[in-house]
């Protein structure tokens, strides 16, 4: 007999997958991530905050995997409901990783066009080590790492 996950079941689901991605179990953490999902979006629905999370972590791990094609159907996923829904940084986080996924198809244009959506105040730091989520281009263009210009 299948379980069927609430959408308390959703939340340790994604700890699992994420813990499975640093251990490097990519796979089992794509399943985990997925079934993170299929119960986030039966109890939340698909434009909640906590599913785009879930959207978006799945779409990393593919951008990781090179696998694209998946990889911006989740990122686009998770931009449709946290446009709706959600913390703007996490708005700005999708938005850069979007940018990172145009960067590996070679459509730079693309790329700039995405990440400057939230001008002036809130495009990511492309910087994975910076601390800032959510940055003002003028914040941004004091980044060493940075420098961002529209």
């Amino acid at each position: 007999m299948e379980q069927v996950l609430g959408f308390a079941d959703g939340h340790p689901l994604q700890q699992e997958a994420l813990h499975l991605e640093k251990q490097g179990h990519l796979t089992a953490a794509e399943l985990k991530y997925l079934e993170s999902i299929r119960a986030q979006e039966s109890g939340f629905g698909p434009d909640h905050y906590t599913t785009a999370t879930a959207y978006d972590s799945l779409g990393e791990l593919y951008l990781k995997t090179g696998q694209l094609d998946n990889a911006e159907e989740y990122l686009n996923k998770a931009l449709r409901a946290r446009e709706h829904s959600g913390f703007k940084s996490e708005l700005a986080t999708t938005r850069d990783h979007l940018g990172r996924l145009f960067e590996m198809k070679g459509d730079l244009k693309a790329a700039r066009e995405i990440r400057l959506k939230g001008l002036p105040d809130n495009i990511a730091c492309g910087n994975s080590d910076c601390l800032r989520l959510q940055n003002s281009l003028k914040e941004l263009s004091k980044c060493s790492t940075c420098k961002v210009r529209p």
